[in-house]
């Protein structure tokens, strides 16, 4: 049995190597100039949008080519890191600059979310436990963080 973790997902996934590749690999002077300029923090609506855009992904790939959740999680977490950070200088409105870890983490959060309110009937039991486990972890979290009464 593998013990998930957000930490382990970034940890493994979207190292600073991992993240300045995708940036040589996509950098075009047209990025590089985007990136320079001075950045606008994306809005809350845009990266709702955009986590419910990579949920849609997910479902599909999960449902229709059998690629594992978690791997289309990533992926897509990624891809969305990488916007935020290159075209929006790593800045989520209200929040101020993040570190690339916890924006993957936050994006891989809310892509689960919509995956349970999407396809979740519809995906494998290892996928689900997947989905469990990452909820049950932000859940844990959440909980650790509130004030005590």
């Amino acid at each position: 049995m593998t013990r998930l973790s957000l930490a382990w997902i970034t940890a493994s996934t979207l190292g600073a190597t991992g993240l300045l590749g995708a940036t040589a690999l996509l950098g075009s002077p047209a990025l590089a100039q985007s990136a320079a300029a001075a950045a606008k923090p994306v809005s809350i609506e845009t990266m709702n949008d955009l986590a419910l855009a990579a949920a849609v992904n997910v479902c599909e790939l999960a449902v229709e080519q059998k690629l594992p959740v978690q791997n289309g999680v990533i992926s897509n977490a990624k891809a969305i890191t990488y916007v935020v950070s290159s075209v929006h200088g790593s800045e989520i409105a209200g929040t101020g600059k993040l570190e690339a870890s916890q924006i993957v983490n936050g994006t891989i959060v809310q892509i689960v979310g919509r995956v349970k309110q999407g396809c979740y009937a519809k995906i494998t039991a290892a996928d689900k436990k997947f989905v469990d486990e990452v909820i049950a972890q932000f859940t844990a979290q959440a909980n650790k963080q509130q004030p005590k009464k």
